[in-house]
């Protein structure tokens, strides 16, 4: 496997938060976040798309709502990942009515990210084929999709289905046309997550799905994952190479209209054990100690405009580390401007700290 989504990576790697039925929003019992008392200078106005993906993993996780209180000013949109389909066309999930009602006091558009997550928390093949193919369940969806967008203070919908059957291709593009039209009728916007290729592959795994010219037709705007290109399913690698991302974009916009593309940045890297062969995901923030807790030297590679360092642990085994730090999130957020994109988003908030922001604004600047 080339790539892992953005929920099932955390799962499978256990990067410090475990993944968790989805918690009941509790507003009356929410504190002011302790994890940072630092006000960010206000991000000057552009018409990009800056989208964090907002998450809650278990019942009490603000990291995502520390987040959005400490650098709110350095976005502009966010997605809350906390909704499901199910077989009958009913949206399993919770509204994190806190961040949404702080992104909405805030001028951050929210939007309601639904997804394909089974029983077991990861994507559901079958799941969404049963929701994009049987015409009864697909309208009940979409419908019940616009009437959670409406009643909770959201400006739209962000779907994120993953890992489908490469032959469900037209019914999935069925499905978003028919989403997006009915979406746009009653004022609201319509995001779409794609795995992102350098290339069309209709009966690939995990892309195949995909029709970016169809998709994106339809779409308002199409969120790129831009991110995995290496991880521990494999040897180690940037996590997103500069020539990686460019050659992404470069098919991307050959298919759809660039100003509709968001590309995404990771707020990850990850550690290889190569004497073990196994690996975990270490977050933006937490990198710092990792480099001083074991005297490493970073190194930065040109080719892939991205920074790496090896070491070994206290048991002996060999690592090697591919993770974004500030220069290499600017290298890849300057694309934006050259190919005239829509925007950046981020996985995911809570990963990282104000410096984070800090590159992509001034990426996004230059």
């Amino acid at each position: 496997m080339k790539q892992y989504s953005k929920f099932l990576f955390f799962s499978l790697l256990s990067l410090m938060l475990v993944a968790s039925s989805l918690p009941t929003a509790d507003a009356a019992k929410l504190k002011p976040p302790t994890t940072s008392t630092t006000t960010p200078t206000a991000y000057t106005a552009t018409t990009k798309s800056i989208l964090g993906y907002y998450v809650v993993y278990y019942t009490g996780d603000k990291t995502s709502y520390n987040s959005l209180y400490n650098y709110n000013s350095y976005l502009n949109e966010v997605s809350t990942m906390t909704f499901d389909v199910t077989t009958t066309g009913a949206i399993a999930g919770t509204v994190p009515a806190d961040g949404v009602s702080l992104a909405n006091s805030k001028g951050v558009k929210a939007y309601a990210a639904v997804s394909n997550h089974g029983a077991g928390g990861a994507f559901d093949k079958d799941l969404a084929r049963k929701v994009i193919t049987d015409p009864v369940v697909r309208q009940t969806t979409i419908n019940n999709i616009l009437n959670l967008v409406k009643n909770n203070n959201y400006r739209g919908v962000n779907i994120d289905f993953e890992d489908m059957y490469a032959s469900d291709r037209p019914s999935y593009t069925q499905f978003i046309s028919e989403l997006a039209t009915t979406m746009r009728a009653n004022g609201f916007s319509t995001i779409v997550s794609v795995m992102a290729k350098t290339s069309d592959s209709p009966t690939s795994a995990w892309v195949g799905t995909f029709d970016y010219a169809a998709l994106g037709q339809a779409a308002d705007k199409i969120q790129v994952m831009t991110y995995d290109e290496n991880g521990p399913w494999g040897a180690p690698g940037p996590v997103a190479s500069k020539p990686w991302v460019e050659k992404v974009i470069q098919y991307t916009v050959s298919q759809i209209p660039s100003t509709k593309v968001l590309i995404g940045l990771p707020a990850y890297g990850y550690d290889w054990n190569t004497t073990a062969g196994t690996g975990k995901a270490v977050t933006w923030k937490s990198m710092p100690n990792l480099i001083s807790s074991t005297g490493a030297t970073p190194q930065w590679d040109a080719t892939a405009q991205s920074p790496y360092f090896t070491y070994k642990a206290t048991d002996g085994t060999s690592h090697t580390v591919w993770y974004e730090n500030s220069e290499s999130i600017k290298v890849k957020t300057k694309l934006v401007n050259q190919y005239n994109l829509g925007g950046v988003s981020v996985w995911r908030m809570g990963l990282e700290d104000l410096s984070f922001w800090q590159a992509v604004t001034t990426g996004l600047s230059q």
